[in-house]
């Protein structure tokens, strides 16, 4: 997902899921993650306010400035 929101135009990977699988790495069970409502997923997402949520915000706000075309907000 980082790459997706890091607007990376390309990702090549050495080995195949079929690769990482034989030695017992399971890359499939991050798309079958994904393909999860949020609220069935392991791994669970949490937000924060205060201080923190601030920082975070800041950061997205120096990267968006920083981009050649204005940010289109997608909500």
């Amino acid at each position: 997902m980082a790459c997706y929101w890091a607007r990376i135009p390309r990702l090549i990977f050495g080995a195949s899921s079929h690769d990482v699988a034989t030695y017992g790495f399971e890359d499939l069970q991050f798309y079958r993650e994904a393909a999860q409502p949020i609220e069935r997923r392991s791994l669970r997402e949490e937000t924060t306010d205060g201080v923190l949520r601030d920082q975070a915000v800041e950061v997205l706000r120096k990267w968006a400035d920083m981009l050649p075309s204005p940010v289109e907000p997608k909500f």
